[in-house]
């Protein structure tokens, strides 16, 4: 067997959510792997891996996983000598995290889809950005642009039922959710970053001040992929 084919691989999109997290949580457990960024209409790459869409990770032992709450947090088990990620997260708390973040997605979608031409795979071709715009029109209804000039009253929605500002408060006194960096701030970063790409909106400081930590604690820059770097 090759060393490549030891080693972990990770097949994802720049744009992707998804691949943010597994990106924040391997490097956070210092773990290395061959990344694999593919082109924004790339199917065959995910069908290839028995998968219906990106990102899939390939362990060095040949299972497969993609980025559900539930995989993420199976990294523990799979890598027990590397940093904790769960550990100090009860159950119950878990489950209301998940609870509180399944009911801000929809909005969330909807607020980031306008900024993820911000990135490279998206805005370099005109093709791929055709095709990006032709996909916002078929999940939300909207074309970028209509999405882009509701970003306000969005925003206020998100920020009122997420308690985006008491949040930003309680991360900012305790650095990082349960006071350690865990897979709560690896989701909520990936999550709620590219809300600061948003023209015009401006997010609570502690929340930027607090993505700006945990990137640094997993050792990873929120700006991979982008065109430029902000």
């Amino acid at each position: 067997m090759s060393d490549s084919a030891r080693e972990i691989h990770l097949y994802h999109r720049w744009s992707s959510t998804a691949g943010q997290m597994l990106r924040m949580a391997l490097s956070a457990k210092k773990l290395h792997w061959q990344d694999h960024p593919c082109a924004l209409r790339d199917q065959e790459t995910a069908f290839d891996l028995d998968y219906a869409d990106l990102p899939v990770l390939v362990h060095a032992n040949g299972e497969k996983q993609q980025a559900t709450l539930s995989e993420l947090a199976e990294l523990d088990r799979l890598y027990p000598e590397t940093l904790p990620m769960q550990q100090n997260i009860a159950e119950p708390e878990w489950a209301a995290f998940c609870q509180w973040r399944n009911s801000l997605t929809p909005l969330l979608e909807r607020l980031i889809a306008p900024v993820l031409p911000a990135y490279d795979e998206i805005s370099h071709d005109e093709e791929d950005m055709n095709f990006y715009r032709n996909e916002c029109e078929r999940r939300f209804q909207q074309s970028v642009e209509a999405l882009a000039n509701d970003r306000y009253g969005a925003y206020q929605q998100l920020e009122s039922r997420g308690r985006l500002r008491e949040l930003g408060k309680i991360l900012a006194r305790q650095r990082f959710y349960t006071g350690d960096l865990s897979l709560v701030d690896i989701i909520l970063t990936a999550d709620l970053h590219l809300l600061r790409l948003l023209d015009g909106v401006t997010i609570p400081l502690d929340l930027q001040y607090y993505f700006q930590r945990v990137a640094d604690a997993c050792n990873i820059s929120l700006n991979d992929g982008m065109t430029q770097s902000l």
